[in-house]
């Protein structure tokens, strides 16, 4: 069974932002309560998310007395914002900037004297905090077939639409209201990540068998894309959760599309998808079935990310114009697998549950195992350092403890008063020291026993070794900026946000390129560098289909920016 997922899927851009409103603001410690005025977005996942943190919804003005009130993505009538403003209490205002610029449309007809007709579902809050503005009257028409009779046949009409309507519904009513007054004035409010969606599930549903809609039976736009699925004749379901899903409902599929509404959160997509490729696993045992699980249990397991640590040695050593031989090639590839399997082991769930579900049951279903894997790997590091050198031994050691405090905490009775009770916690943290543990196993621990060896060429090796590694472990955060952002976890782009992570990524690449190729140019490294430097620029692809899919196979995803280190790595000796 083939798995398409819709580019489109997911939060949209104000979704997202009302819950990272919501969020970043549970974390400063704003005054208490913290309340969303009516639900914050359509998903009823995310809305218990938020009460796990705190953040209650209230349905009345009149019940709020205190605190903070988070006003929801779909906005409210300025004459409640005014009751809001009148308590005293701290506004936060969620609402979307697409629904904002709406607002100001139906405003400035207003003081125009012109009457308002909102394409939409008249009890659908966005809706209802619309009609708030057109002071000079206004009503909603949710379809062609329902014109409300108290449209006027004289004067200007503004003819607006709900900004996740159905364009082609838009474009009918508008029609009808044309034959009744033509003094129509139409700005089309559609948002564009609504307009995008229904197109991409219109094309997807002539490309497969059925078509699951992941998103809150509340959800309009969640709604519109399963009516969009229907119309094109393709078989299309509505789920809210992976547990809705059952085998017979694949009976006969081949090809599954998966989309979801703009108030859907990646991680309930990705437990959808989890839960489809589990149902395809046990009905298919095909040879290209087999080899996928084998790769996806390799890359789940680190085995490949500590192949792409021996890679990252074998071009370091090769840079420097030292032999590569196995000895440091296995120290770099134990080291890796056992901090990625101890540190997840130690982090429990965290974020992981919701940046990549199926990681997360397969090592809760585990731990024992890969707990003394881990550790076992460690002493065989250790093991073969002390056969390259005692500073070796006394390098590695060191890592491997900090490596284990990164994520022990300190008790919370004793420790209350501290901000961070570990590494882990210090805002930023886990891209660079993943990037000083990958680049200092790779490039310094082979040669820390010769100080001969201590060259420009290492500082070099160094650099690219880090930056890769920095580079590859931004990415990963970058596609998990919303699982993190749920815990709690600063990372790099939480910290910095998004646009100037994207920036910092493309400016390391560059200098990652032209680093080894230049010194190999003026000989500081082996030639070794021109091959490294032709190797490096796939990295810009990844990032390219990053920015077209913010939702992809994790696994293959990792399999890939791992696999360039490793074709770094053989590049190199070859």
């Amino acid at each position: 069974m083939k798995i398409r997922l819709a580019n489109t899927a997911g939060f949209c851009m104000g979704v997202r932002r009302a819950v990272d409103l919501a969020l970043d603001l549970q974390r400063s410690r704003p005054a208490l309560p913290i309340v969303t005025y009516g639900p914050l977005i359509h998903n009823p996942q995310t809305l218990e998310l938020l009460r796990s943190k705190g953040i209650e919804e209230v349905k009345n003005i009149d019940d709020i007395t205190g605190g903070t009130v988070i006003i929801r993505a779909h906005g409210i009538s300025p004459q409640e914002k005014e009751k809001l403003e009148a308590k005293g209490v701290k506004i936060i205002d969620a609402t979307c900037p697409r629904v904002n610029r709406v607002q100001i449309v139906i405003m400035r007809a207003a003081a125009k004297g012109r009457f308002c007709v909102i394409v939409g579902d008249e009890d659908h809050p966005e809706v209802r905090g619309l009609m708030g503005y057109a002071s000079a009257g206004g009503v909603a028409a949710p379809d062609p077939d329902a014109i409300p009779d108290a449209i006027p046949t004289q004067g200007d009409i503004c003819v607006v639409a709900q900004t996740t309507q159905e364009p082609e519904r838009f474009n009918r009513v508008v029609e009808k209201i044309r034959a009744i007054n033509p003094n129509v004035h139409v700005s089309d409010t559609i948002c564009d990540s609504t307009r995008r969606r229904q197109e991409e599930v219109g094309r997807m549903a002539d490309e497969v068998d059925l078509v699951v809609v992941v998103g809150g039976k509340g959800s309009g736009n969640t709604q519109r894309l399963l009516n969009v699925a229907q119309a094109q004749g393709v078989a299309a379901v509505h789920v809210e959760s992976q547990e809705e899903l059952t085998p017979e409902l694949f009976a006969h599929v081949r090809r599954v599309g998966v989309t979801a509404g703009a108030s859907t959160p990646n991680w309930q997509i990705r437990r959808v998808i989890d839960k489809v490729k589990h149902i395809a696993r046990s009905s298919d045992t095909g040879l290209r079935h087999s080899l996928r699980r084998v790769g996806d249990l390799t890359v789940m397991t680190y085995l490949w990310a500590s192949a792409a640590g021996a890679g990252l040695t074998a071009a370091c050593l090769a840079l420097q114009g030292i032999a590569v031989t196995a000895t440091p090639l296995l120290v770099s590839a134990l080291f890796v697998f056992s901090m990625h399997i101890l540190n997840r082991i130690l982090e429990g769930s965290g974020a992981v549950r919701f940046n990549s579900p199926e990681i997360a049951q397969f090592y809760d279903r585990r731990r024992g195992v890969f707990k003394v894997l881990g550790l076992t790997s460690s002493v065989a590091a250790l093991g073969l350092a002390w056969l390259i050198g005692p500073w070796s031994f006394v390098l590695l050691l060191g890592m491997l403890v900090m490596g284990r405090l990164y994520s022990s905490r300190l008790p919370e009775a004793r420790f209350a008063g501290l901000p961070w009770r570990s590494l882990n916690d210090v805002p930023g943290s886990k891209t660079p020291l993943v990037a000083l543990g990958w680049g200092t196993c790779a490039s310094i621990l082979p040669i820390i026993n010769d100080p001969q060896l201590w060259t420009a060429a290492a500082g070099v090796s160094f650099l690219f070794a880090a930056s890769a590694v920095f580079w590859r472990t931004a990415l990963s955060d970058l596609l998990d900026i919303q699982g993190d952002r749920i815990v709690g976890r600063e990372t790099i782009p939480i910290l910095i946000g998004i646009k100037k992570t994207r920036t910092l990524l493309l400016w390391l690449l560059f200098g990652m390129c032209v680093l080894p190729a230049l010194a190999a140019a003026l000989g500081v490294t082996t030639v070794t560098g021109y091959y490294v430097a032709a190797v490096l620029p796939t990295f810009f692809c990844v990032y390219q289909m990053y920015t077209r899919r913010h939702l992809v196979d994790r696994l293959l995803w990792e399999g890939i920016m791992d696999g360039i280190l490793i074709v770094a790595g053989l590049t190199s000796v070859l």
